[in-house]
């Protein structure tokens, strides 16, 4: 681990008169691993460790497994989260409380821990537009939120100036904006090698620029809520100063038992790692009062149509979409989204759509033949044969290897410890493996 950045050190030391060797210092120890625990595919977990403290469903863990080598991670048992973030699911419960037929932006979303927090925040109730412009970064957010199951979440690919016409269309945005990563040291060495105040300066100016696109597309009433993982005023207190002087937004006091040992700031709250068992965060909530009128264009050739009641009953012969409306793509491609054909054609005049909902698959003649995400999801299959295997045969499942399966032929369903993890084709005395091939382990 490189040292800490001398002018860190020194800023630490004026910001924090009385504490800065004991905050400097819990960044030099190892940093905790914390998970976050689906609400249904994770009761059959059983690791070691303690929960987090604003989190019922965050665990601190006693050790760091092999998250590659667990099948019950690829079948989105959990998803490992850093434990300060998490405190995003009480703000949203202290903001919404059960007030969840609501839509929410997360701007900066890759990897994908605050989406999927905000997707089972939102239960089937609401819905979610889950952001990231880096087109590698986003087949990642992809990925996670297809493990995880989301059913309310489409993914966008945008920089956040595409979102301005989008006027007054959020409940609530969330901008976890790109910083300096001061709050990470512990854990991202890289992040200390790049640490200047110049780069200081960059992200504030970023950051700012980001809020100014996006704060048009929240409704009078509705919430910006802002976090990074740096300790820097710059990027925090004096970023929501800003945004206050405006007169557009007033401050929401997050509430927060005194237990948690978070510090209060002039706006929002910090997380300091010697206090907390977490990485350094800062989150503030600011409520829009501006009432400016409303706009949203459309666009005149669909993107998207409604599958036709013929391609719907092959679809239900498989799966239950429930209340999710069944979609179609002009590639004949087929999806369970929360958002109807009409409004993701009103979203793709301004917005890149990579994944608008739960990809169900595509019709191959008259058989409808499933995708991997279906596999992933939480929609009923009550007639989709089922193959539980082992910890062996299911680490060969995930590498891409051929299975020696005996049943009948025809897809199945792979499953270990009841948790499905994808598609076989079964030809009686053996099994075609259909996990992704960019998904596959190569650890051994």
């Amino acid at each position: 681990m490189h040292a800490l950045p001398a002018q860190f050190i020194q800023r630490i030391q004026s910001q924090f008169p009385e504490e800065a060797d004991a905050l400097l210092a819990s960044l030099e120890l190892p940093a905790k691993t914390s998970i976050h625990i689906h609400p249904e595919k994770g009761k059959c977990l059983d690791l070691a460790g303690i929960e987090v403290p604003w989190f019922s469903r965050g665990k601190i863990l006693d050790e760091r497994p092999s998250f590659t080598l667990d099948p019950l991670f690829h079948a989105g048992c959990y998803y490992p989260q850093e434990s300060s973030s998490m405190f995003l699911y009480h703000v949203l419960e202290q903001l919404y409380g059960s007030n969840k037929n609501i839509t929410l932006l997360d701007l900066c979303a890759a990897p994908g821990g605050k989406s999927i927090l905000i997707s089972s925040f939102l239960e089937d109730k609401g819905r979610l537009i889950s952001n990231e412009i880096i087109r590698t970064r986003n087949s990642i957010l992809r990925e996670n939120l297809t493990k995880w199951g989301a059913s309310n979440t489409v993914v966008t690919c945008n920089d956040p100036e595409d979102f301005t016409p989008l006027t007054h269309y959020f409940d609530g945005i969330i901008v976890d904006a790109p910083c300096s990563g001061e709050g990470m040291f512990r854990k991202d060495n890289a992040s200390r090698n790049e640490w200047s105040m110049d780069n200081i300066k960059l992200c504030e100016a970023r950051q700012r620029r980001i809020i100014e696109h996006v704060s048009p597309t929240i409704k009078p009433g509705g919430y910006l809520i802002y976090s990074t993982c740096t300790f820097a005023p710059q990027e925090n207190e004096e970023q929501m100063a800003q945004l206050l002087a405006s007169g557009v937004f007033e401050e929401i006091c997050i509430a927060a038992s005194a237990d948690w040992q978070l510090r209060r700031l002039k706006h929002g709250v910090q997380f300091l790692p010697h206090q907390v068992p977490g990485e350094g965060f800062y989150m503030a909530v600011l409520r829009k009062i501006d009432s400016s009128s409303s706009t949203f264009g459309t666009k005149q050739k669909p993107v998207f149509t409604n599958a036709t009641n013929k391609e719907q009953e092959g679809i239900k012969a498989l799966v239950d979409v429930k209340k999710l409306h069944h979609i179609k793509t002009a590639r004949n491609e087929f999806y369970a989204s929360a958002f109807s054909a009409e409004e993701l054609n009103q979203l793709v005049n301004h917005l890149y759509l990579t994944l608008p909902g739960i990809e169900l698959g595509e019709f191959i003649k008259d058989d409808f033949s499933p995708a991997h995400a279906l596999a992933m999801s939480q929609l009923e299959m009550p007639s989709v044969p089922k193959v539980e295997v082992e910890l062996t045969k299911a680490l060969q499942y995930l590498r891409g290897e051929a299975l020696p399966l005996q049943g009948d032929k025809g897809k199945a369903l792979i499953t270990f410890q009841n948790m499905p993890l994808g598609w076989v084709k079964m030809l009686g005395n053996r099994a075609n493996n259909s996990y992704p091939k960019e998904w596959r382990i190569r650890m051994r």
